[in-house]
Formats: C-alpha cells, sequence, structure tokens
C-alpha cells in the first residue's frame, strides 16, 4: 500500500512508448485472463500511473475507479490492495482539484492502515505525508503541521537523517512554515534538505529539484529575488527537459518563475510564461479546474488595470498561494 505522493512523477523515460506497450500489455491480459485477473488489475494500475505521467488524467481516472471498485468486491476494504487503490484513486482526485474527494478517501486510507498494520508502519507514514498534502491545500496548516512533524520524527528515528523519504517530508514540512509565516525556519530546513539531496541524489533527481522550488519559493517572500530566480531557471529547464512542456510540474515551475520574472520587471517573458500556462491548462484540465483558475489570477496580477493594483505590485503584496511547492 505504498502509494508516494511526493514521488509520483519521480520515473522518467519515454512515456509514448511505455504506455503503447502498457496498452497492449492490457489488452492481452483482458483477453488471456478475464477482466478481473489480478495481473489485469495489476496491468490497470500500471497504465494509470503512466496516464498520470502524461498528464491523461481523465483516462488515468477511469482506470482507477474500475480497479477500485474490483478490489472493494473482490478483496474487501481492508486488503492492502484495496487500500492501495483508493489512494491512487486519491491522488487522482487531487490532481483534478477534487480536494474533498482526495481527503474523504485518505482518511479512510490513514485509518485503516493506523488499525491493520501500526502507527509507524511505512504506508501508514505514507498515507499521513499524502492526507497532509490535500489538508495544506485546504489550508489547514495546523493539521498539515501536525501530520508533517509525526511522520519526520518516525522517518528520522526509523531510516535516518539522510534517507530520502526523510529528505522528503523535511521539504514538505519547510513548505508548511513558510505558509504559517516562518520565513527563517522553513529556509534552514528547505537548505539543509537540498544540501543532502544534492549531495546523495543529485541535481535532476525528483526530490532535488522539488527542494530547489521549495527553497526558491521562501527565498521570494523574502525579497531575494536574483536567487529565487536562479533557482527556478534551473528547476524549469530540468522538467521541461526530463517531463515535456504539459507535465504539471513543468507547469508550476513555469508560473513559479514567471511570478518571480514579473516582481524583476521582466514582464514581457513572465506574461509569455503566464500565458503558455494558462492556454496548457485549459486544455487538459478544463476552465474550472484549481490550477487553471490559478493561472488565470496570476495573469490578471500581470495586467494591472488601476493604480492600486500597480501599488499592490510595487510593495510587492503577492499571495503566498500562488507559489506552488
Amino acid at each position: 500500500m505504498a502509494t508516494t505522493w511526493e514521488k509520483h512523477d519521480s520515473e522518467q523515460g519515454d512515456y509514448a512508448s511505455v504506455r503503447k506497450l502498457l496498452e497492449e500489455a492490457l489488452e492481452s491480459h483482458r483477453h488471456l485472463l478475464g477482466e478481473e485477473h489480478p495481473d489485469t488489475m495489476t496491468a490497470m494500475v500500471g497504465l494509470a500511473r503512466t496516464l498520470c505521467r502524461q498528464g491523461d488524467w481523465a483516462g488515468a481516472r477511469k482506470l482507477q475507479e474500475q480497479v477500485l471498485a474490483t478490489r472493494r468486491r473482490l478483496l474487501g476494504e481492508e486488503h492492502p490492495d484495496t487500500l492501495r487503490a483508493t489512494s491512487d484513486l486519491a491522488v487522482m482526485l487531487y490532481s483534478q482539484g477534487d480536494l474533498k474527494g482526495a481527503r474523504e478517501l485518505q482518511e479512510q486510507v490513514l485509518e485503516e492502515s493506523r488499525r491493520m498494520q501500526g502507527e509507524e508502519h511505512p504506508d501508514t507514514l505514507t498515507a499521513m505525508n499524502n492526507l497532509a498534502a490535500t489538508l495544506k491545500a485546504l489550508d489547514d496548516l495546523v493539521a498539515t503541521r501536525k501530520l508533517q512533524e509525526q511522520v519526520f520524527e518516525a522517518r528520522r528515528r526509523l531510516l535516518g537523517e539522510e534517507h530520502p523519504d526523510t529528505l522528503s517530508v523535511v521539504t514538505n514540512l519547510a513548505g508548511t512554515l513558510c505558509s504559517q509565516g516562518d520565513l527563517k525556519g522553513a529556509r534552514e530546513l528547505q537548505e539543509q534538505a537540498l544540501e543532502s539531496c544534492l549531495r546523495l541524489l543529485g541535481e535532476e533527481h525528483p526530490s532535488s529539484l522539488t527542494a530547489m522550488s521549495n527553497l526558491a519559493a521562501t527565498l521570494y517572500l523574502q525579497r531575494d529575488r536574483a536567487r529565487a530566480r536562479k533557482l527556478q531557471e534551473q528547476v524549469l529547464e530540468t522538467r521541461l527537459r526530463l517531463l515535456g512542456e504539459e507535465h504539471a510540474s513543468s507547469l508550476w515551475a513555469m508560473s513559479n518563475l514567471a511570478l518571480t520574472l514579473y516582481s524583476q520587471r521582466d514582464r514581457a517573458r513572465a506574461r509569455k510564461l503566464e500565458e503558455q500556462v494558462l492556454e496548457t491548462r485549459r486544455r487538459l484540465l478544463g476552465e474550472e479546474h484549481p490550477d487553471t483558475l490559478t493561472a488565470k489570477k496570476n495573469l490578471a496580477w500581470m495586467k494591472p488595470r488601476t493604480l492600486k493594483h500597480w501599488l499592490q505590485l510595487m510593495l510587492g503584496r503577492w499571495s503566498r498561494s500562488e507559489i506552488k511547492h
């Protein structure tokens, strides 16, 4: 039951060719073994995860809902495979902006995992981490921080300070501190996490890129815009090269850099980037998706029409929620 929220885009490669192979494998399994055979279910899960990485949320969700319904019926609510399917679907709902639905599923997974496997089992800690991400998106920062601190203490004690899973939750906790206004505490944790990630994992590892992006967000809020821009440009270049222009992580990297560029009066480039983000999200996610609405809001800030808006921009009154960690 190890759905890892913070690692869903960690596998790199040619997703188009992988998708084709997985689709062929799924059709073979369906024909030879039937729709509900465990191997067919596994093939569906693999294809759904690849569709997620390509940004095909609708296709991935359809497969995940089918897997979950089948496993509930054949295995029961408490089976590890059912809980894993529930967690996968929750990640999908989060990606589509259905935060309430994601939270309900994640709370169910966490409750069952605690009861069946204990408070410090890796699956339970992953469930806590996933729920914390959704609670943060819902602006419940107190509950978010409580869960993240619990995960951090357990992983540090069980895995060590420099284990990738420990570093990942350090990064998440730092982001929450930043959202709560503790910029100094956030920056200290983020610089520590980034140094460890670069040394242990390398510059292009997803955890290293996330650590860079989070530190850049804090530097932005501390008005160290030059260093923030340097980190964001590095993140964007790497995301584009490894994931492509339409991946969710690439779009957030564009948007973050655009905000920093605009604050430095590089307004033409900033608008161009944010317009690209908005156009892509409209096409892939729809007009009413929260990420699309954020892009609309950001672009509106970049096209001020009143003196009040100009003054707000000049004073740097940016909403922290506009910077995705």
